[in-house]
């Protein structure tokens, strides 16, 4: 039996590329959680220092959600731009691309289709639906007119970058919501009401950000009353 000559190249080199996939979304994830502490401080760092003493990684996931529930105009953009580029590499590939259709692409496609709907179902405006499919018209007018040349190379370059593109999105959106992921709530106290959101409630003691991006410390004692703010 004949050994494979290029298979102990292959396997070094899809263990280096996993590696560098790993990394790199590691690193994004990094810079989300920098971006979206910095953006909710108001570019303060010595507001971004007291939240991250609260952080905990359990709070990742609705940091993530909060983040795409909070600017549903940028995220309607997003998803509008995105949609089309998704959807093409899955129900009509470019050349390079037949055979080549991941799981990862099939249930980026789901996922931006059911946000979509979902921003659709609760605002009653079909705009991101409307905005996909006049971006996914150009693109196709695009593909049908230049099958060569530049216009027909920087689409191909394009499909083969959704991963970075949705990355770039999320990061943008990251950057730019100043909404905390919880809930903003009115707290009675001694002192006064204050309006302001929980970043952690300890026996004895509560973290709240306030409005004015301001980190306090309540005791327990001197809280009366706490109700979510409609």
């Amino acid at each position: 039996m004949t050994a494979d000559p290029d298979a102990s190249d292959r396997g070094p080199s899809e263990g280096r590329e996993l590696s560098v996939q790993l990394g790199t979304t590691a690193s994004v994830a990094v810079l989300f959680l920098v971006l979206r502490m910095l953006a909710v401080a108001h570019w303060d760092w010595h507001t971004v220092a007291a939240i991250a003493d609260t952080f905990d990684f359990s709070d990742a996931f609705p940091i993530a959600f909060g983040t795409v529930v909070g600017q549903p105009v940028l995220t309607g953009v997003f998803i509008a731009l995105l949609l089309p580029i998704v959807l093409m590499r899955v129900v009509w590939p470019m050349d390079r691309h037949r055979g080549t259709i991941t799981v990862s692409i099939v249930l980026g496609a789901v996922t931006l289709l059911t946000m979509a709907l979902s921003m659709t179902v609760t605002f009653g405006n079909p705009s991101t639906f409307l905005g996909a499919a006049a971006v996914g018209l150009v693109i196709a007018a695009m593909r049908l007119w230049w099958r060569t040349g530049a216009v027909h190379d920087v689409l191909l370059r394009v499909s083969r970058r959704v991963s970075m593109l949705a990355a770039a999105g999320v990061l943008t959106l990251a950057a730019v919501n100043d909404v905390p992921w919880m809930g903003a709530e009115r707290i009675t106290t001694d002192e006064g009401v204050i309006e302001g959101y929980v970043l952690e409630a300890e026996p004895g003691f509560l973290h709240v950000l306030t409005d004015d991006r301001e980190v306090i410390i309540l005791p327990d004692s001197s809280v009366h009353m706490r109700e979510l703010v409609d």
